[in-house]
């Protein structure tokens, strides 16, 4: 739907570099990732990983999602 190259803040909290997509959730960068269910329906992946996607354009706008 939509990308943010930085920190967008919303009444959630803040997500790192955040490429939206199915009305507002995203997978977005997280400086550390709990060893427990912790999401309200965003894919939160480390910091690296996220750069490494953004890097490489690996999830563009447009691009099917798929979270299981």
């Amino acid at each position: 739907d939509r990308v943010y190259d930085g920190v967008h803040t919303g009444s959630l909290g803040s997500l790192y570099r955040p490429r939206y997509f199915n009305q507002g959730i995203a997978v977005h960068g997280a400086p550390s990732i709990p060893g427990y269910p912790a999401s309200h329906g965003c894919a939160r992946l480390h910091n690296k990983a996220i750069d490494f996607i953004w890097a490489h354009n690996l999830a563009p706008i447009g691009r099917q999602i798929w979270i299981y």
